[in-house]
């Protein structure tokens, strides 16, 4: 491997020491963030540049000093000790210039939608992704865990 990536929730924090422990093994470094969204989905975008880098910031700083009204996940409400912190669409696509985005795991926007609506609205949320970022921006992740059902999912994701 050449470059590696670090990918924490919600933030940048292991960057320093991550920076520091690539260039002691001569690897390239890649950071990113896996950022919630409102519904809960966690979606992981990577910095591809330097405007990525600061526009990953302004989005998690975005998210995490607007007030929001408590989040609603899985049709039940979170009850959190910290503040609610997600991003909206409207976020991200104000803050997307320089930033590869994936389609993540399970958690994902498109595996979500694909488990919670069907094939339409999984395919709906890879348009968006697309639409925001590029469509040589955005990449699918598929990841097997030998789970039963598992197969339909990685099926799908491949034809898309």
């Amino acid at each position: 491997m050449e470059t590696v990536a670090l990918l924490d929730r919600d933030g940048v924090y292991g960057a320093p020491r991550f920076f520091q422990a690539t260039r002691d093994l001569g690897l390239n470094a890649r950071v990113g963030a896996e950022i919630t969204l409102a519904d809960g989905s966690v979606l992981p975008l990577i910095a591809a540049t330097r405007t990525g880098y600061e526009n990953l910031c302004r989005l998690i700083t975005t998210a995490k000093l607007t007030p929001r009204p408590p989040a609603v996940h899985a049709n039940r409400e979170t009850t959190e000790r910290k503040r609610p912190c997600f991003a909206t669409w409207d976020e991200l696509a104000r803050h997307h210039q320089g930033l590869i985005a994936l389609t993540g795991d399970e958690e994902g926007p498109v595996r979500r939608a694909w488990r919670e609506q069907g094939a339409t609205a999984a395919s709906d949320a890879l348009r968006q992704l697309s639409a925001i970022y590029g469509a040589d921006s955005v990449y699918v992740e598929v990841q097997r865990h030998r789970r039963r059902g598992e197969d339909r999912e990685i099926t799908f994701l491949r034809d898309l």
